[in-house]
């Protein structure tokens, strides 16, 4: 019969177990950011006002650019580099957040509802614009915009 030394095999499978735990905490470690991805910011202002609430996005005039946005408030916008772009040139499209107005009193189902308002973004701006930056290698990485509507 062969006897066996328990505390040796627990010795023994406690040093494998904690092989196994750093080969697999160094194997995890790498790059959290393996792409290069750059964080963006900046303000963005609607007649010299800082934009409320709104949406900005980027879109990548290059081939292997990832698309990335935020939301405005407040007249900022703060993209991390997790979710941000590669160095490049990008198209800017920015809108803003306009609220649904509340129903009418009395209104029943199949009433005509009042229009909704109006984006105070022009359409240069969103969705036919044509307005781009430059992500360069290095920073800054801070891109501030100005729309202007009464010219």
């Amino acid at each position: 019969m062969h006897r066996v030394d328990f505390a040796a095999v627990c010795k023994a499978m406690a040093g494998l177990l904690v092989a196994a735990v750093s080969l697999c905490l160094c194997l995890g470690c790498g790059a959290d950011n393996p792409r290069g991805r750059k964080a963006l910011s900046g303000h963005v202002t609607l007649d010299g006002d800082p934009l409320d609430q709104g949406n900005i996005e980027f879109h990548p005039l290059f081939e292997g650019g990832l698309q990335s946005g935020g939301q405005i408030t407040g007249g900022k916008y703060s993209i991390p580099a997790h979710e941000g772009v590669l160095a490049g040139k990008y198209r800017v499209a920015i809108e803003d957040f306009i609220p649904t107005p509340p129903t009418p009193a009395g209104y029943m189902p199949g009433d005509k509802l009042p229009p909704s308002p109006k984006s105070k973004v022009p359409a240069d701006w969103n969705s036919k614009s044509q307005h781009t930056i430059e992500v360069k290698k290095e920073g800054p990485f801070k891109f501030n915009f100005d729309i202007v509507t009464k010219k």
